[in-house]
Formats: C-alpha cells, structure tokens, sequence
C-alpha cells in the first residue's frame, strides 16, 4: 500500500532540483522507521541499510520513526525515563545479577559495553535512598520491583512516580520548558494513515535519537537542508522536520536527540535512548561500542562508495554480533519491497 496520500500532492525535492512524486526510496525509508517496533519488552535490534551512494538516507529513517512516535501516547519525556528504566532493570535481570565474569568489551563475554549493577536512587526528603531492582519488570502491570536491604523496604517503581527515580551514576531526568507546537499537517501528510496525538505536538521527548557522521553534526545536518517536501500548504526541509534543537532556532518543540559522533556529545540531556538512527558507517560503529546506546535498537547507514576497509569493518561487526543475535527474518518480511540498491539486515537479540 502507498503510504503517501496522492490527493494531496506531495511532492519531492532533492539538491534544489524540480519538485516530483515522492521517489519509492524515499518512501521505503520512511516506512522503515515508521514500522520500527516501539514496545519495551521487544528484544534489542540492530539494523544495517546499505544505500548506493550517500545520501540524507538517516535522517527520513528518523522522521518516519518521529512521526511513528507522535501517535504514540507515552512517546513523552515522563515516559520516556520509564522505560529507561525497564530496560536497565532487564539488562540487570537477565544478563549481569548472576554474571561472574568483568567487563571487558570486545572480548566476546557479551553484547553490553558496561554493566549494569541493579542500582537506582529515590530522591528521598532529604537525600536520594538507594535500591537494587529485585524483580524482574511486571511489562503488563508497568511497573519495576526494587529493594532496599539497610532500610529492609521494597518498592515498585510505576510511570507515574519514575521521575522520582534515576539510575545509580547518572544525571536525573531533566524536565524541559517548551512553547508553541509542531506543524500537524507537515507530519500527517507524509505517511498516509499516520495517528497524530495533538499533545504529542506540543511536548518534547528525547526516547529517539539521530547520530551524526564522524566528520560532525554540520555533515548530517547539510544532507537534510538538501530535501525538502512540498504540500498544498507549505514547503518543509527534513532537517527542520526532525526538529532537532540545535539546528533550527525556530524549533522550541524538540522530539529527538541528536548525537555528534566527532565530539562525542548530546545536544541535549537524555534519559536514554529507545532507538538510535546513526548517519554512516564511523557512527554506526561508535553507536555500538557506547554505553549510552548498550540498550538501545540501533539502525546504522551506510553507502557503499567508502573505503573498502571501512565496509570490512562494518561487515566484522555484525558477523561479530551473530554471537548473540540472529537475523529477524519475520520484520524483513513485514518491510516494503525493498527498491533496487538499497539492502537492508536486520538482527534480533536472542532470547536469554
């Protein structure tokens, strides 16, 4: 089915060139974000597209997921920490409360590049208590057990008190002040049938994040300006539509993070990313070896006009990740026709 309305014209442009129909590869990458799963309790995902040449080919994967994320009703901030949290307690749960062997990333011990010690803080009245999850996540009551051993307390942590909580070693939520909202119609009129929550306009959130090339943000941000949309109301460039702070100072509303892989910094503080969209193939390999995206699904973009030992390494990589995940052949068959020149793999942690 075509996910662009062709009663509404929207149209297409690339490099200043003249406005057309969406091209089918613009499309299908769209698709591929929108369609990317948003559930918790899915085992981790990592994703490889290789495209023919370069391309702004990250970040439509990224809007696709933007707007995926604007129908989703706990696609917010408050949320978002929520299900940081889960995902900690269950790398905690499954893969380091009964692991005896140290950290060594790359080894081949594991997926993870550092461990996850159990450990959360409760902002008390006067100092922040410390608790070891303890039981495993409760995904349908939405809910994380922990204890307290000195205090001999037990809690659970829900969505509605998880900003009173932070991982042990980490910076605790930050809640951002916004103004105004986003354009509905720039959003709604890209993907036919897409379900856009009016709040979801009008709140940031930071559970998304698009990773820039090794060679800086500007890099990626210039591939954006270079396409735009056009509809009957307007014309839109990707890189305004991805709303990513830093590169628009007309954008109060901000739905995703962006990630410079050359200075090795968020542009904005996270509570942890659900998934990461990284811009070449040096990104994609930073994405993997950070403790920030160890719980993260991660879809990296790569063409293949680079240095051949720069796609050995890549094609090392994801051999390397085998260990511990197999090819997700049911999502590939839920995908779009893929157009001719783009391929794309797609791994599935194992089930512990």
């Amino acid at each position: 089915m075509n996910i662009f309305r062709p009663q509404m014209r929207m149209l297409f442009s690339e490099t200043n060139q003249d406005w057309q129909p969406v091209p089918s590869w613009v499309r299908f990458l769209i698709r591929l974000g929108y369609d990317w799963p948003n559930g918790v309790s899915a085992q981790r995902r990592i994703a490889l597209v290789s495209m023919p040449c370069d391309s702004a080919a990250a970040g439509l994967i990224a809007l696709g997921a933007l707007i995926r994320d604007l129908g989703n009703p706990i696609a917010n901030d408050v949320d978002g920490h929520f299900d940081a949290l889960l995902r900690y307690a269950r790398q905690y749960l499954e893969s380091c409360r009964h692991c005896t062997v140290s950290c060594r990333p790359g080894m081949g011990s594991c997926d993870y590049v550092a461990r996850a010690t159990g450990l959360l803080r409760h902002q008390g009245r006067k100092l922040y208590e410390i608790f070891t999850v303890s039981n495993r996540p409760d995904i349908e009551k939405q809910s994380i057990g922990c204890s307290n051993s000195r205090l001999k307390l037990d809690r659970w942590i829900f969505r509605r008190s998880a900003v009173d909580w932070k991982i042990d070693g980490e910076p605790p939520p930050q809640s951002i002040d916004h103004e105004g909202a986003l354009p509905e119609e720039a959003y709604v009129r890209i993907v036919a049938g897409a379900q856009i929550i009016p709040e979801n306009l009008q709140r940031s959130f930071s559970g998304l994040c698009l990773a820039g090339r090794v060679a800086g943000g500007t890099a990626t941000h210039e591939a954006c300006t270079l396409i735009r949309f056009r509809s009957a109301n307007g014309d839109y460039a990707l890189s305004d539509l991805l709303t990513v702070r830093e590169w628009s100072p007309s954008n109060v509303i901000s739905r995703m993070t962006f990630f410079n892989a050359r200075t090795e910094q968020f542009d904005r503080r996270s509570s942890g990313s659900a998934l990461v969209v990284a811009d070449g193939d040096g990104g994609f390999l930073k994405m993997l070896g950070r403790p920030e995206f160890q719980r993260s699904d991660v879809i990296g973009v790569i063409h293949r006009t680079v240095e051949r030992d720069h796609l050995e390494a890549v094609g090392n990589r994801m051999l390397g990740l085998r260990q511990w995940y197999a090819e997700d052949s049911e999502m590939l068959s839920r995908l779009t026709p893929t157009p001719r020149g783009i391929s794309v793999l797609i791994l599935k942690r194992r089930t512990p």
